[in-house]
Order: C-alpha cells, then structure tokens, then sequence
C-alpha cells in the first residue's frame, strides 16, 4: 500500500521536562498545520484523541475533502470509535469531545478515520519530531 497523499494527519506529543502535552494536525501532502493546541500535563493518548476530534472538527466546520483522517494511535481510534476515551483522568476537554462525537454523530460517521502505519510509510507527517 502506497503512502497516503489526502487527508488530515494527525499526532500528539508529551514533553516529561516541560510537563506539557499538545496535538496538531496537517493537511497532506503539503503538511500545512491547520491546528495546534498546548493541553497541559496530559498523557499522549488524551493528546492523540483530541487531535482526531480536532480534526472531525475541522472537517466538519470547513466541509473539506476528503473526509480522511491518519492518525499512528490505535488507543485513539479505539476511542473515536467508541466516542468514550477510556482514561482515568478527570479533564473536561475529553468529555466535550466525547459529546461533541455523539452530539455531530451523523457527520462523524462519514469521516473516515484510518490508522497510519509507521513502519509503512515512515513517521505521521503530524509528528513533532521530538523522538530521541
């Protein structure tokens, strides 16, 4: 399977010495970042979830095509599936996008969220680079 050329990429990163978590996403194949946002000291699957609701947003706010998401995080695809992150931590960013999915749930079901395979095709474009 060939590299993925349209869509939304999406990735989060956590930073231990910053203590900071944060998401972006970018439209393929020009990686242009059309969101980014700094969430506080959250775990990268809260970032990688956020991320993708970020991106159904987008999609949906900007009727934009194809409505193809990438993202390398199988936890949230798991959790966009189910429209409920399975994490511990109390953080009302995760219950709005978990009711924004519910509440946009005829949009979302055209969004075609699909996971990117890093061994594949190489780190997601979104990534941040932090990796040592």
């Amino acid at each position: 399977m060939k590299r993925p050329t349209v869509g939304i990429a999406t990735d989060a990163a956590h930073s231990t010495k910053y203590k900071q978590t944060s998401y972006r996403g970018v439209i393929l194949p020009d990686n242009i970042e059309v969101f980014k946002n700094h969430i506080g000291n959250k775990t990268v699957n809260i970032g990688e979830f956020l991320g993708l609701v970020a991106a159904v947003k987008y999609i949906i706010e900007n009727d934009f095509m194809p409505k193809t998401i990438y993202t390398d995080s199988l936890t949230a695809i798991t959790w966009f599936r189910n429209k409920k992150a399975a994490s511990k931590k109390i953080y009302p960013e995760l219950e709005k996008a978990e009711v924004y999915l519910k509440i946009m749930a005829e949009q979302v079901k055209q969004i075609q969220v699909l996971h990117w395979d890093n061994n594949l095709w190489g780190e997601i474009p979104a990534d941040f680079g932090n990796k040592k």
